[in-house]
C-alpha cells in the first residue's frame, strides 16, 4: 500500500476511498488483490501472555495497563487495523504458559505475542517459538540467555539483566569499593544476577570476599547477616525478590549493618513492588536499573502524569515495559503499513525502531534484538514524602555483547 493510505486529516485518502468504493472494485482499480485488502482491515490481534495471578500478578497487570494506555492514546488502531488484545494467564508455570502460547498462536491466530514475565516460562517457550515461527516481542523476562537463542522473530523490549548488573559491577568498583561480599537467594535468578555483577566487577580488578546464598523463601536472615558482619566487607551487592527482598532489607537495617557495610543491589530488589513494605529501612541503598519513575525527561514526565491520572498510582518498571512494547509495535507496524504477515519485513522494521521512551533513548541491538538503553545508578530516598529512587548517575546507551558473555 502507498504512503497516502496513512492520511489521518480531512480529505479523501486511499483507504477512505477503498472503504467507500468497496473492497473488490477498489482493489481492481489500484491493482491490489482483494485478499490483501481484507487482511489489512482485519483486527490486529496481539496476544498478551503474562502472569496475572499469584506472586507476579502486579507485574503482569502493570505491564498490560501500560500497553493499553499507549494503545488508548493512539485510538486503538494501527495502520487502519483495530487493535484486539487477547489476554492469557501463564500462572508463572512453564507448562501452562506453553499451552496458552499455543492457543494464542494456533487458535486465536494472533499476529504477534507480547509479555511473559517469568524467565522460566520464557525459556520453556523457546523451542515452540522456533518450531512455529511465531513473532514475539518479550516485554518481561530479563534472563540474558534469551538474547542468544538465534530466533529471528524474537525481540525483547524490557531489559536484560546482564546489562543492568555488569554495568553496576564496573561502576561499583570505581565508586563504592574494590572488594565486595555477594549475597542472593539460592535459585537461578539469584546466582545468575551475581554472576553478571561479577563479570563487570572482576573485569576491573575487583575482589570477591565471599558469596552467600540463603534458600529461596527464607524468613530469618540473622545467621547470614552475622556472616556478613564477621567478614568486615566494606559493601555488599545483593539480589532478592518479593518477600525475600523485603525481609532481607528490613533485617539488614535492624541488624545495624547499614552503617558498617554499604548496602547495594539489583534495582529489582528495591523498586515499586518492594519499597512500600521495605519503607525507611531501604533508605540509602544503592542499586541499578534502566528506569526510575523520577527520571527527569519529557517522555517520562508525560508517562507518569498520564498513568497517575488514569490509575491513581505511580507506574512501575513493569508498566513501562508494556508502554514501550506498545510503542514498538506501533512504530514497526506503521512502517509496514499494518502487514504483520510478512515477518521478514516486520523484523527489519522492528530492528530499526528508535525513540525516546520514559526510560530514555531506546533502540534494538540488531544482533541480539534486545534493548540498547541507559542504565541508572539509583539511591533509595524520600522524595516529596514518598520512598522511591533518585538517579545518581547515568550510564549511557548500554548494549549487551553480541555473543553470550557468561
Amino acid at each position: 500500500m502507498d504512503k497516502q493510505s496513512k492520511t489521518t486529516g480531512p480529505g479523501l485518502s486511499r483507504r477512505n476511498f477503498i472503504k467507500g468504493a468497496g473492497a473488490a472494485g477498489a482493489g481492481a482499480l489500484f491493482g491490489v488483490a482483494p485478499g490483501v485488502l481484507a487482511q489489512s482491515k482485519a483486527p490486529l490481534k496481539i496476544g498478551a501472555l503474562n502472569t496475572y495471578s499469584k506472586v507476579y500478578a502486579a507485574l503482569g497487570n502493570g505491564n498490560l495497563n501500560g500497553m493499553q494506555m499507549y494503545f488508548d492514546q493512539i485510538g486503538n488502531t494501527i495502520a487502519g487495523r483495530k487493535i484486539e488484545i487477547v489476554r492469557e494467564d501463564d500462572e508463572l508455570n512453564p507448562q501452562v504458559g506453553l499451552q496458552k502460547l499455543k492457543k494464542l498462536v494456533e487458535s486465536d491466530k494472533c499476529d504477534l505475542i507480547t509479555g511473559i514475565q517469568g524467565s522460566n516460562v520464557a525459556m520453556a517457550a523457546v523451542q515452540y517459538l522456533r518450531q512455529s515461527g511465531a513473532f514475539m516481542l518479550c516485554s518481561g523476562a530479563g534472563i540474558s540467555n534469551l538474547s542468544y537463542t538465534g530466533l529471528p522473530y524474537f525481540f525483547r523490549c524490557s531489559t536484560t539483566t546482564y546489562t543492568t548488573h555488569s554495568a553496576m559491577g564496573e561502576w561499583f568498583y570505581d565508586n563504592i569499593a574494590k572488594e565486595v561480599l555477594l549475597t542472593a537467594s539460592d535459585f537461578a535468578g539469584g546466582r545468575g544476577s551475581l554472576a553478571e555483577f561479577k563479570a563487570g566487577f572482576t573485569k576491573k580488578g575487583g575482589k570477591i570476599i565471599k558469596e552467600i546464598y540463603p534458600p529461596l523463601g527464607n524468613s530469618d536472615f540473622s545467621p547470614y547477616l552475622a556472616d556478613i558482619r564477621n567478614s568486615n566487607a566494606p559493601a555488599t551487592f545483593s539480589f532478592y525478590a518479593g518477600t525475600d527482598a523485603v525481609r532481607f532489607i528490613k533485617q539488614y537495617d535492624e541488624y545495624g549493618l547499614k552503617g558498617k557495610c554499604r548496602l547495594t543491589g539489583s534495582g529489582f530488589m528495591l523498586d515499586s513492588d518492594t519499597l512500600p513494605a521495605q519503607g525507611r529501612a531501604a533508605l540509602g541503598a544503592i542499586n541499578s536499573l534502566h528506569y526510575a519513575d523520577t527520571l527527569d525527561n519529557p517522555a517520562n514526565k508525560q508517562f507518569v502524569a498520564e498513568y497517575q491520572a488514569k490509575h491513581k498510582e505511580f507506574p512501575s518498571v513493569y508498566t513501562e515495559y508494556g508502554y514501550v512494547a506498545a510503542r514498538v509495535i506501533h512504530a514497526a507496524l506503521e512502517a509496514v503499513d499494518g502487514n504483520a504477515s510478512d515477518k521478514a519485513k516486520l523484523r527489519e522494521a522492528m530492528r530499526r525502531v528508535k525513540f525516546e521512551a520514559p526510560r530514555g533513548p531506546f533502540s534494538f541491538n540488531p544482533v541480539t534484538q534486545s534493548p540498547i538503553h541507559n542504565i541508572y545508578i539509583r539511591e533509595v530516598a524520600e522524595v516529596n514524602g514518598r520512598i522511591t529512587n533518585k538517579v545518581l548517575h547515568s550510564i549511557k546507551e548500554v548494549a549487551e555483547p553480541d555473543k553470550q558473555p557468561i
